[in-house]
């Protein structure tokens, strides 16, 4: 039998994001979701199958915290996002960054 890893725990507990949508900012701007892929097979990951959280934050802005399960290899996959409603919707992948380098003292 097979250990259940802390990551699918967390997973069971989120909410599905379809529950979560469509997200409405103050301007009247709606978020409906995106196009969840594997990070391992590239497999399309269907929206129940995502589930997480979202965060508002000042300025028409959010923080999209969520996880897929690939329906085909069961890889867990995390996505974490900073949608702007300000102007024309974006979207910024939040775990594409380092830590800047330090300086030597």
């Amino acid at each position: 039998m097979r250990r259940v890893t802390r990551g699918e725990i967390e997973w069971t507990l989120l909410p599905p994001l379809k529950d979560l949508l469509p997200y409405r900012f103050e301007n009247g701007a709606s978020f409906k979701g995106f196009r969840a892929e594997c990070d391992s097979c590239g497999t399309y990951i269907e929206l129940p199958q995502v589930h997480g959280n979202i965060t508002p934050l000042a300025g028409n802005r959010c923080v999209v915290n969520a996880r897929g399960r690939c329906p085909d290899c069961g890889t867990l996959c995390e996505y974490l996002y900073l949608l702007s409603a300000e102007g024309e919707m974006s979207a910024q992948r939040l775990d594409e960054f380092e830590d800047p380098p330090r300086p030597n003292a």
